[in-house]
C-alpha cells in the first residue's frame, strides 16, 4: 500500500517485484504490478527466459497446482 502511492501516481513510472533466492544474487521471477493495481498479495510472478520453477514434495514429486510445497528453481 505505501508503494501503491508513490509509483501508481507518478507518470511513465512501472512497479516490478522481482523474485529470487536468498543464497543468490539473481532474479528468476518477474511480475508487472500494474496488471493488479488493487491487489493486496503480489505474487512472485513467471519465470524468466531459461527458467523454470517446480513445487516440489518431500520425495521431490511436482505437486498439483494449488498444494503447498517447496519451490525449486532450475535453468540458474
Amino acid at each position: 500500500r505505501r508503494f501503491k502511492g508513490i509509483f501508481y501516481n507518478v507518470q511513465q513510472t512501472k512497479l516490478i517485484n522481482l523474485y529470487g533466492p536468498t543464497e543468490a544474487t539473481v532474479d528468476v521471477t518477474y511480475y508487472d504490478c500494474d496488471l493488479e493495481k488493487e491487489a493486496m498479495i503480489i505474487p512472485i510472478g513467471r519465470p524468466i527466459d531459461n527458467t523454470e520453477l517446480y513445487v516440489l514434495d518431500q520425495y521431490q514429486q511436482v505437486v498439483p497446482i494449488g498444494v503447498a510445497g517447496e519451490l525449486y528453481l532450475g535453468g540458474v
